[in-house]
């Protein structure tokens, strides 16, 4: 984010899930370049080694990276845990993990379900639970959870997305008008279709089941983009920063979305 006022994250401590790769590793490459110190956490370790030595290098920043699965509450304690014991109580979380599995709504497993839900919903909430002390000892601080433009738009075959992100907008605005008096601020940011892996994972599913190219399922969803191109990570990163900047002081429990205008709904 470039702007001519200090965002005041210079030395702050920022946790930020999913870390690795997409949203997540942009989120952290911002924060750390306005001075934060960035903990990085995802499950596969190589990767996430390989994101932590880039943002360093890129920013000279400190930046740890921590293996830990979301679906655990005790890899989650052990988290917020050593990432206090590295860098210090913890100013920023950005919520960020997701495994999803798209499928019919009609036949996903339990399994399958509750997968999404363990890592999604329950993830943000144990991460957010135990970044909370850290932040009333700090006299505030801010949580930012990512979730998704499928919480305002169903899909038959990508359920499990509109019902985690749902449920992630609903927590986001009880657990920001919770901690308010502590001076805690809790925000959501839903995506919309972002360059991400996952995306492009996606996109090649979809056009396997319709029998089409990659190339024209990206087609038809720019298309529907009224700024003409796919939401980048980076455009995520910057609203991130913003709202854990000095200039959002007074933004709390609000779900924005960053979706190139591609959404169709009115929201009051």
């Amino acid at each position: 984010m470039e702007t001519g006022m200090d965002p005041g994250l210079k030395n702050k401590v920022a946790l930020v899930t999913g870390g690795s790769m997409g949203i997540g590793k942009a989120t952290a490459m911002a924060l750390a370049q306005q001075g934060a110190q960035v903990a990085v956490c995802a499950r596969g370790l190589d990767a996430l080694k390989a994101a932590a030595r880039e943002i360093m290098d890129v920013t000279g920043s400190q930046v740890i990276s921590i293996r830990a699965d979301m679906t655990s509450a005790e890899d989650v304690k052990m988290l917020v845990f050593s990432t206090v014991q590295a860098l210090g109580e913890i100013d920023i979380l950005v919520n960020n993990a997701v495994n999803s599995t798209s499928g019919r709504a009609s036949e996903l497993s339990d399994e399958v379900w509750l997968n999404h839900i363990q890592t999604k919903i329950m993830g943000y909430i144990r991460c957010a639970r135990e970044v909370v002390p850290s932040m009333r000892s700090k006299g505030g601080g801010r949580i930012i959870n990512i979730g998704g433009m499928g919480a305002r738009s169903a899909s038959a075959t990508n359920p499990g997305s509109g019902v985690t992100n749902s449920g992630i907008s609903n927590f986001t605005k009880a657990l920001a008008d919770d901690v308010a008096a502590d001076g805690i601020l809790v925000n959501c940011i839903h995506p919309g279709s972002t360059r991400t892996q996952r995306q492009m994972g996606l996109i090649e599913e979809r056009a396997n089941r319709e029998g089409v190219t990659s190339a024209e399922i990206m087609k038809r969803t720019v298309a529907n983009i009224p700024i003409g191109r796919m939401v980048e990570p980076e455009d995520i990163a910057n609203l991130v920063v913003f709202l854990a900047s000095n200039q959002a002081s007074a933004i709390t429990g609000q779900t924005i979305g960053v979706d190139g205008g591609a959404g169709r709904g009115v929201y009051y």
